[in-house]
Order: C-alpha cells, then structure tokens, then sequence
C-alpha cells in the first residue's frame, strides 16, 4: 500500500493556477442535470450505491451526483472532500475497497462514520492541464474496485470534463456572439460569404431579409443572378465581382434585388476576397445594406445605414489603432459621411498633462500655408481657456455646433482668424467623455455653411463615442506600458544598488571596490565614467574610469587625469567636490566646455570620447564630501532621467560610505601595527649571536593582536629569549600582551632565574595582579661555559608554557624541533602547576626559530601539517642569511588574506674562532655588560 502524497507548501491544492482553472468551470456550469446524469450511469456501471461530481477550487463543490441526499447540490462535499483532495494531490485514481483498513484514510470522519468504506475516484483535468475536480463512486460497505471499473470512471471522468469545457466554451461564444449581433444589429447589415470552390453563397438571418427570405439560406450562385439580383444589374455586378477575384482586392457594388413578392430594393454590397496559403482566391466575405429608404429619400446625402456602416468601418479602425495622432485622420473618414473637410482632436495628456491638438493631413497642410512652422508628432499643446470651440468643449464638456462663420465668430471671435487661414465655414465640437472622465474634444469642420440635422448629431455623437473609447483604451495602454517600463527600470536601478552593495562590501580593498564599481555603472547609467576623490587638502585625484567599450578605458584614464589637472573651478568635478550638490548637465555644449576645460587639447580629448549630456554626484559620507562620480552620455542615450539621477546619487553615498570606511581602515591598521610594533622592541646582538624578528600583523581586520616576541640579556650576561601568544585578536588582548611581556623581562632580569622559574613566578604573577588572562609562552636561554666554548656548543635551555615548540636547523642542514613530551599549561590557568627546564645542545652555527602558531595553524591545515611545512622550508634555507631565512619561511607559509598574526624570532650561533660576520652586523649589548672579544681562540 503506497503511502499518501505529502502536503507541502507547494501543493497543488494551492496552487493559485489550478484553482483559477477550477473557478472557471465552475462559474460556468449551466446546472446539475448533465452532472447527474453521468454520477447515475457511473453508479450504475459499477454497481455503487453514491456517486458525485465536485469542482475542487479551495473547496471540494458539489455540482452533480446521485444517490446523494436533498440540498447537498452546490453546496461543499462535507463527506468526501478530504478523499477528493488526496485524488487532486496525486492527479491519479484512487481505489480504495475497504477505508477502515487502510492506514491512509482510516482516521476521516467519512470512514469512522461508517458513512464511506469503499471509494473510488478519478481526477478532472481540465483542457488547462490542471486537476480542477473529481468523479467519485463510493458505498458504505466494503468492496472490490476491479481495473475495468477504474477505467470506466476515467472515461467517465473525460466525459465531464469534455461537458464543463463545452459550457465554458458556449457561454464565451454566447458572449461573443451576443455582442456581434448587437453590433450587426444595430448597423443593420447583412453578412454573406461565397465559397468559390463550390459556387455557392450563404447568407445570414439579415442578410436574407433584405432578399426578402424569412430565414438564412444557401444556394447557387447562378441562382442568385437569376433569381435575386435585377437583370439589368447582372453584368456589372458579376464584372466588379471577377475584377476583385483577379486582383484579389476588395470591392463595393450597388444592385437592385427582386424579392419574392416581386418588389425591389436598392442594395449596396462589400466585398473581400480571401485567398488560400498559395495565393488562389476560395472566398468572398461580405455585407449587404439595403439603401431603398435612402433613394427614396434622395434628398439627403446619405441614408442612416449608410451613415451606419461609416460608422461600423471607422470603429474598426478606430479600435485597431495604435496611436492617437492616427485617430484624427481615421475620424475625418467618418465625417465625410457628412461632408465634412476635415477633423481634429483635442486630448488631455493622461495624469491631468497639458491638451493636445492632433490635426490631419488637410488642416496640417493648410497650416502650413498660412504659417510657418513644424506641427509636433505628439500634438500642439494648446491653452486651456474658452477662446476656440475645441479648448471651450474639452474645459465644460458641452457640445458646439456652429453652422456659418458668422456664428462661429460671433461666438469666439479667435474664429475669424481661424477661418482667414484654414478657410472654417461651420464646425462641431463634441466632448470626448468616459465613464464621466472629460478626456478632450472632437471637432469636425465644413468649408460650406451646414445647418445641422438630426442624423448629423446622432453619427457625430457615435463618431466621439468611438474615438472616446479608443483614446481611453491608447492612454491606459500607455500608461500600463509606462508602468511596466518604469517597474523595470526600478528593478534594474535596484538590481544595480544591490550590485553596488555586494561589490562595496566584498572587499576592504577600496581600489578593486571601485574598479568592479564603474564596470556595473557602466553602461547602465552611462556611456563612460569617472571616479575622483579628494585629500586631506582638498585636492583631487584620479581613482577609476570605465567605458562601455573596454579598450576606450584607457582613454578615459588619460582623459581623467588630464582633467583633474587642467579643468577649471567650473568644471563639474571641482563645483560637486566642493559644495556636495549633485550635477546635472542635459547639454554639454561648446560654452560650458570652453568655461571648464580651457585647454583646447584637453576639450579635444573630450569630444574624442564623446559626450553629450552628464550626472556628477559627490561621495559623501556622514556629512563629508570625499569625491565624485562623473557619468557621461552620448547622443544617442539622452539626458538621465530623475529616477537615474537619484540612483546616481546613492550610489555616490554607497561609494563615499566604503571610502571612507577604506581610509578609516586604513588610519586604524596603520596605528593598530605601529602601537604594536612600537611594544616589540629591537633585540640586542650579543657576541656571536644574530638575532633576527618578524611580526606580520594578520591580513583582515585592524585590531592589535596578542603575539609578541623579546630577547634581552640577564646581568650575568646570558642571552633570554621569549615568545608568546595572548588568547584574543582585540585591543584587551593587546594590553595583556603589553602586561606579560613587560612582567616576564622584569621577572626574568631581576631574579636571574631559569626558564622554568620565570614561567612559574610569571604565571603567579598574572593570577596575583588579576590580569584575567591566558597565554602560551616560551622562554629560552643561551648559557655557556668554558669548556662549551672550547667544545664549540652552546647549551639552550627551555621552558614551554602550551607554546609550539623550537624548530632547530643544524649546521650540517638537518632540522628538527626541540620537544620533550607535551608541553606545560599554558599561563593563566594554575599557578601552582609544575614547570620543567629542558636543555639542548647546539653546534656553533646552528639556527634556532621561535614562531607563534599563526605561521603553522590556519583554516585549510591544522597546526601538525603547518609543522611538517615549517621543517620542509627549513631544509631549503641551509647556507642563508638569518634575514634571508626569516623572510623566506614568511613567504612560504603565510598566505597574503592570513588571519592571525605571526611573531617570529630566529637566533643563529656564529662560530667564536673568527669574527663576527657582516652580515650580522656589528655587537650591541646594554652598557652594563662587557662585549666579547671578536675572536676567541680557546674556541675550536
């Protein structure tokens, strides 16, 4: 038994797609009759006592069954819902022959009822592809479900389906086809098509009508001739008909129809041809207006259904148009049904903007002629004032009509001049208006005197209620288009911030940071850029430059450079630096370069690159003007616009944020090493022996740290040398340090004591003075007698407080390091723990290296395999210099982003029987001891 699929976050059940499939289907379901119909036939196929059909939108909803108690019809399916969502989850069948012993649905109140035992459904996947319900089978008794009934129910369940897409389907073609009629209706045209294969004709409902036929009809084309058109027609009509089909355009013909009853009627035809993929005509579609009443009444230009089909074809145009400016000239092609010369629009902008006069060809023309200037693609903005009838509609929203220029004069006398150029003898002015929103006016103007009728006001009014609509339909499409444009582009600029956040903030090398920075300006804020900052003087200099063409980089660094020195205060870089304003220049003309850039070379330079228009915005961080970032445009990409300049300018704020946090940085890491070096002083030179150290602060970060090194000499003369590590990266650990290394030297100076000893009295020390720290240490000291001396050895002895322990290099080459089992606790821990002196003998010649751990631990390899490191690098440094060696061993182990800091002290034992060599310099001990002869000649 497989178990249920999971529910998760993601589940179907939620998925706002599939619940929008099931809503539709659900909308539209016409009632429960066909629904149960099918439950009952499923029922009865397999012999169950229930069945149902539910919709499963965020609820499982009854909308057919059978066997099913009264009212449960369109209500949710109380009883079966839980199983229906688990066949929606799953999109399969599912079978279940006994619920109370099946795991997966024993617990559903349907089965522990005892009302649901045995069920079988199968999904409903709608023609979206989604599970949008379920047909169900189920009895109160357990049963067998067989494949065969499986299968039966999914062919049932493709039926229901196949019946909700059908309803869905018809109630969209209703819609449709309702709205078709109202338009054909209205207009009162009659639709006909030819099929040319097969010669034969059909007519709709209208178009049979004006035959005189009481229904729709088919039938030959010979018979149309013969029967239905006036013999005297036939010949011209059937030319005009093949002249189309030849040329497969479109044609009009007037022909006088005999209707059955022996009367008739004067018709006009239109027609299209419509050609197959291969360029052969296979049929005509068109439209038929009876024009009888119009011949009757031949007193009147035109009849209302010709005035209506005028209308019908320019709102198609009118609602196929992509721009306003179009409108006018479409409009006017409307108007001439009345006579009219030509026709205009008045239109607000959207958002309350300036109104707009779009003309057509005739009245543009005719401008021109009288004056002489360019009409803007976009419109003429106009006054909003009562001067001309067009402003006077679009401010009120009532309608003018005006019959003569003398009306029209005496009424707004601006009209006079209108007419003296234009030649405006009478004009209508209607508001464009929907849904109660005022959106301009339609004029149409007469260059004859027209008194107005009837039929003249209602096709104008149509005419303005069409260009209405499209006007509001073009300016919300803008709009949206607008919205969308601008949605993208502030998802863009915020992708760029966010861009420009990552790339400030990955990094504490404020070089790169502005590097990677121009090249993510570039080009979505400009064509080129630049990037100068100021010092403590105030004076600029060059830090970065990007161009969308990466080789023309340089040329913008040359550019900028050039700049920084021979551009004037007027120069955009200086004014931004200086008062902290973003600049921006639309057009970088002659003047300005002139007045900025008073070098001809340098202005030459600057036309080279290119640059019509630019954006400087200043670095600021807390109040402090640090910069500035150029941002240069070539013709083609236009000013920036204010949503381009505010991202500018946070990116400038960002920018001079990270500067700032760079210099800071910066100042801190200088003075952090500096207090720290200036705690870790110069070892002595005691006879033979060279002592060299490195301390190498950690790469990140700008805290002090804890390692630190020293060498001195005791009273007796004896060499101490000391290396540790405080617990901690921070300016406590610091201050530790500073404490147990000043405690160790005083310790180890005033009481002579061995290694061991000053461990233990340094450790009761840091108790006794509540330093509240740890910290690992080793002391070592250099002692010698006479017969080391003639023997040609030194003896080291040690004391290891957790420390790693000495690495060795011979003299003969070899290394290896001086460990005696585990070290001793590291200081801070227990005073009172045991310490031991080791001590090893060295050869004159021999190099001892002292080291913190961070030269041999760090995050990729533990501290065994840094040792094994260490004692390989040493092998490669026989016969160097202590300096050269130190230097070495840093380059080979210590990685350049290093995390910790590195102390190191190495001490090398030069042969007593020859002189000191120059490499290490001369001897330096404090005045209190009494240097060593250069040479010793008991030494062997």
């Amino acid at each position: 038994m497989s178990p249920l699929p999971a529910l998760s976050s993601s589940d179907v059940l939620h998925d706002q797609h599939r619940i929008a499939s099931a809503r539709r289907l659900l909308v539209e379901v016409p009632g429960p009759a066909a629904f149960d119909r099918l439950s009952a036939l499923a029922a009865r196929l397999v012999g169950a006592g229930h069945a149902k059909v539910t919709l499963f939108t965020d609820q499982d909803t009854v909308i057919g069954g059978y066997g099913l108690p009264p009212g449960v019809i369109g209500g949710p399916a109380l009883l079966t819902g839980a199983l229906s969502a688990i066949v929606v989850r799953q999109a399969l069948p599912l079978g279940i022959p006994d619920a109370q012993r099946d795991e997966r649905v024993a617990d559903l109140p349907a089965v522990t009822s005892g009302q649901v035992q045995a069920y079988l459904g199968a999904p409903l996947v709608a023609a979206s592809g989604h599970v949008v319900g379920v047909l169900a089978v189920y009895d109160p008794t357990p049963r067998p479900w067989t494949s065969d009934a499986t299968e039966l129910l999914e062919q049932l369940s493709a039926s229901v389906v196949a019946e909700l897409e059908l309803s869905a389907a018809q109630s969209a073609a209703g819609s449709s086809s309702a709205r078709l009629e109202v338009a054909l209706e209205a207009s009162s045209v009659g639709i006909w098509e030819v099929d040319l294969r097969l010669e034969v004709i059909d007519w709709d409902q209208r178009c049979a009508a004006i035959f005189g036929l009481p229904d729709a009809v088919r039938l030959p084309m010979d018979r149309l001739f013969t029967e239905h058109v006036h013999p005297d027609d036939h010949e011209a009509a059937q030319q005009v008909m093949q002249e189309a089909i030849d040329a497969r355009s479109p044609y009009s013909v007037e022909l006088r129809v005999l209707r059955p009853d022996g009367s008739v009627r004067w018709t006009v035809s239109r027609g299209r041809v419509v050609v197959d993929p291969s360029g052969e005509p296979v049929r005509i579609l068109g439209t038929v207006v009876d024009l009888t009443d119009a011949r009757e009444q031949a007193e009147r230009r035109l009849s209302a259904v010709q005035r209506a089909a005028a209308i019908a074809e320019v709102a198609a145009e009118v609602a196929n148009t992509t721009r306003i400016e179009e409108l006018a000239g479409i409009a006017q092609r409307g108007a001439k049904v009345l006579g009219a010369t030509s026709s205009a629009l008045a239109v607000f902008d959207p958002g309350g903007g300036p109104l707009r006069l779009h003309v057509t060809h005739w009245l543009s023309d005719a401008v021109r002629t009288g004056a002489d200037f360019d009409l803007p693609p976009e419109g003429i903005p106009v006054e909003l004032d009562d001067s001309l009838p067009h402003q006077h509609v679009a401010r009120h929203g009532r309608r003018i009509f005006l019959a003569t220029a003398e009306e029209a004069q005496g009424r707004f006398p601006k009209m006079a001049e209108i007419s003296s150029v234009l030649g405006v003898q009478a004009l209508a002015a209607l508001p464009l208006r929907v849904e109660g929103r005022l959106l301009g006016s339609f004029v149409v103007v007469w260059d004859t005197e027209h008194p107005f009728a009837g039929d003249d006001l209602e096709v104008l009014e149509a005419l303005s209620a069409q260009i209405a609509l499209s006007v509001s339909r073009l300016q919300a499409d803008a709009e949206r288009a607008a919205a969308v444009a601008a949605m993208a582009e502030a998802n863009r600029h915020l992708q760029l911030l966010a861009d420009v956040g990552e790339v400030l903030s990955d990094s504490l090398d404020i070089g790169e940071q502005i590097d990677r920075l121009t090249s993510l300006v570039v080009p979505v804020l400009g064509d080129w850029c630049w990037l100068v900052v100021t010092d403590e003087q105030g004076r600029l200099h060059e830090l970065a430059a990007g161009h969308r063409d990466p080789a023309r980089r340089s040329e913008v660094q040359d550019y900028v450079r050039a700049m920084i020195a021979g551009a004037s205060d007027d120069a955009s870089p200086h004014v931004v630096a200086t008062t902290g304003r973003v600049r921006v220049l639309d057009e970088l003309d002659d003047a300005y370069l002139e007045r900025a850039l008073p070098d001809p070379a340098l202005r030459e330079t600057f036309r080279r690159l290119g640059g019509a228009s630019s954006t400087v915005v200043p670095l600021t961080a807390r109040g402090q003007v640090l910069g500035a970032l150029g941002l240069v445009d070539l013709p083609e990409r236009g000013p920036h616009s204010p949503a381009e300049v505010d991202t500018a300018t946070e990116i400038g704020r960002r920018a001079g944020l990270a500067l700032q946090h760079a210099r800071l940085f910066g100042q801190q890491r200088a003075l952090a090493e500096t207090l720290q070096r200036s705690m870790l002083t110069a070892p002595p030179e005691p006879d033979h022996t060279e002592i060299v150290v490195r301390y190498v602060p950690a790469a990140a970060g700008a805290e002090v740290g804890g390692d630190w090194y020293d060498a001195f000499l005791q009273p007796d003369g004896a060499t101490v040398l000391a290396i540790g590590d405080v617990v901690g990266h921070d300016t406590r650990a610091a201050a530790a340090m500073g404490q147990v290394r000043g405690l160790l030297r005083g310790i180890s100076y005033s009481s002579g004591d061995s290694p061991a000893g000053v461990l233990t009295q340094l450790d009761r020390a840091v108790r006794g003075l509540a330093l509240d720290t740890m910290a690992t240490c080793l002391v070592a000291r250099l002692e010698q007698d006479e017969d080391d001396v003639r023997a040609g050895t030194t003896r080291l002895r040690w004391a290891n407080a957790g420390h790693p322990p000495p690495a060795v290099l011979d003299c003969d080459g070899r290394v290896h390091l001086l460990e005696q089992g585990p070290a001793d606790l590291l200081l801070g821990v227990d005073p009172e723990s045991p310490r031991a002196d080791h001590v090893a003998v060295l050869r004159r010649g021999a190099t001892v290296l002292l080291y913190t751990d961070g030269l041999v631990e760090r995050r990729d390899r533990d501290i065994d395999t840094g040792t094994a490191a260490l004692t390989e690098v040493l092998s490669t440094c026989a016969g160097l210099a202590l300096d050269e060696l130190c230097d070495r061993v840093l380059q080979r182990l210590i990685l350049p982003d290093a995390e910790d800091d590195v102390a190191v002290l190495a001490v090398r034992l030069h042969p007593e029987d020859r002189p000191r060599p120059s490499e290490a310099g001369p001897q330096q001990v404090p005045p209190s001891i009494d240097p060593v002869p250069q040479v010793r000649p008991e030494a062997r």
